[in-house]
């Protein structure tokens, strides 16, 4: 019935489309302007997040409304998230430069490379989850970061595909800087479909541990115990 009205009707489906176009244009433009200082990037991926979430999820009419919300709302957790990976990665990043490359034409000891390499694993393992997760869920500095790390472990591959959406967003906005416009909303929407049915099943998790009387005609799932431990203070 609604493909029909839809055919039937095609300045509705135009005023759909300008619609969402809209709403791509005005959440990246909000992204890009709550980015303006570079510690509150994590608080503007954030913000993004939970905007496409509730657009898409609960059909909301005020993405920007719902952008600034949740902007004032994660502002001090995500910059204190934000300056502590910042810190982490330049740290660990000069350390791989001083491994490859020495300071003042000095080579670095033969130990300098592999060290620095495994102090980059953590942050692969902690950046991608940590804004959604932040949008999604109230926990401390350290529940984020932990909880983080455990969706990553646990999809591995969501992981790796959000950071080539990430690594390849920079560069389109670097060669192409007008399409700033487009790239946050389109790497955020992405990530979002990405993470929504992982964190879904971790609530799902949660559920079954404080009602198990709801899933006792269930089979139980191999792994399921070990992550429901693993999430006990989800």
């Amino acid at each position: 019935m609604e493909q029909t009205e839809n055919k039937s009707n095609p300045s509705g489906r135009s005023t759909s489309v300008i619609s969402k176009l809209g709403s791509i244009v005005l959440l990246s433009s909000c992204f890009v302007l709550g980015s303006l200082l570079i510690v509150t990037f994590g608080v503007s991926c954030t913000a993004l997040y939970y905007a496409i979430n509730k657009r898409f999820k609960e059909n909301s009419e005020t993405p920007a409304a719902d952008f600034f919300r949740s902007y004032r709302e994660n502002l001090v957790q995500g910059i204190v998230l934000t300056v502590f990976l910042i810190c982490y990665l330049g740290g660990a990043g000069f350390f791989l430069y001083y491994s490859l490359f020495g300071l003042n034409k000095t080579p670095p000891p033969g130990w300098c490379l592999p060290v620095a390499v495994f102090l980059l694993i953590p942050s692969f393992f902690v950046t991608m989850f940590t804004f959604p997760y932040l949008a999604r869920f109230k926990n401390t500095v350290k529940g984020t970061i932990f909880h983080s790390f455990t969706f990553s472990m646990m999809y591995l591959g969501h992981n790796v595909i959000m950071w080539i959406l990430f690594l390849a967003s920079v560069a389109l906005v670097i060669l192409f800087p007008p399409f700033v416009l487009i790239v946050p909303f389109v790497c955020g929407f992405f990530c979002w479909k990405l993470c929504e049915p992982d964190f879904n099943y971790a609530r799902l998790l949660k559920d079954k541990r404080e009602h198990p009387e709801k899933y006792q005609s269930e089979q139980p799932q191999d792994d399921e115990d070990e992550w429901i431990s693993t999430m006990r203070d989800y």
